[in-house]
């Protein structure tokens, strides 16, 4: 059975819990046109709500629906965090579950500030990277040692990242540090025998920064007719991609003379 609201203030919790929901959807790396189909569903599953129509873009998420005649609009301004598929998970699984079943505005309000507050263990975070650079250093011809060489610094960046990320910076010189930090620390490693190839080294660890969920969803928004969304998200990969580079170079600049 469909649910039926009774109040315009009833309208307005079910707006701002649908924009909740779009905007944990982007904020943890979904499509804008993912994040723009799951608010309308929830809306539409309300029946006397009609003439929804949402716009997703990546800071920020639109909504305007219709009831008893009225028209109500409103909006949420998203902040960017890291790509968090369990979480897309979660709220995907959230977004059905209200629609299909028998949820409350305040039921569902409680399970979406759930998800959002999941701490996550940064333990297997951090192990998690050390694996990753490690396997792409050996995917990039790297011998044994630049896999435990790259594995450590995999391990120190991601910490490193994790605690820049509280500090606010901008995502740009959060790369540039990071990049920074790998060509420096890959240098050091294979100075000191921890490694035979600075290059498979770096190379292996900074894909672990390499914007690549990004230029996906570019590229599947503008596939899909998100034309302004698509391209921002390009440009932000794109200055990824120069940060990356420019903080390696700097590395490398550096510590020229250990080379």
């Amino acid at each position: 059975m469909s649910k039926v609201l009774n109040s315009i203030k009833e309208a307005k919790d079910l707006m701002n819990l649908s924009l909740y929901t779009g905007a944990l959807l982007i904020q943890n790396g979904a499509e804008s046109y993912r994040a723009e189909d799951t608010v309308e569903r929830i809306c539409k599953s309300v029946s006397n709500i009609s003439n929804v129509s949402s716009y997703a873009l990546p800071s920020a998420i639109f909504l305007s629906i219709e009831y008893d005649g009225e028209t109500l609009s409103n909006f949420r301004k998203i902040t960017i965090s890291d790509t968090n598929l369990y979480k897309i998970d979660r709220v995907n699984s959230f977004s059905r579950e209200f629609v299909t079943e028998d949820l409350s505005i305040q039921e569902g309000y409680d399970i979406l500030y759930d998800i959002d507050h999941t701490s996550e263990h940064k333990g297997k975070l951090y192990f998690g990277a050390g694996i990753a650079t490690s396997f792409f250093t050996l995917l990039f011809g790297g011998d044994a040692m630049d896999f435990v060489g790259s594995f450590i610094i995999g391990v120190f960046v991601a910490w490193i990242f994790d605690k820049l990320s509280v500090l606010k910076f901008s995502f740009f010189i959060n790369n540039i540090i990071a990049a920074f930090i790998t060509s420096v620390l890959a240098i050091i490693f294979v100075k000191f025998g921890i490694g035979s190839n600075i290059d498979n080294i770096i190379i292996g660890v900074i894909m672990i920064l390499v914007p690549g969920v990004s230029i996906t969803n570019s590229v599947r928004d503008i596939m899909s007719g998100e034309f302004i969304t698509g391209a921002i998200t390009m440009i932000k990969a794109f200055f990824i991609a120069l940060a990356i580079a420019f903080g390696v170079g700097v590395g490398l600049k550096l510590m020229g003379p250990l080379l």
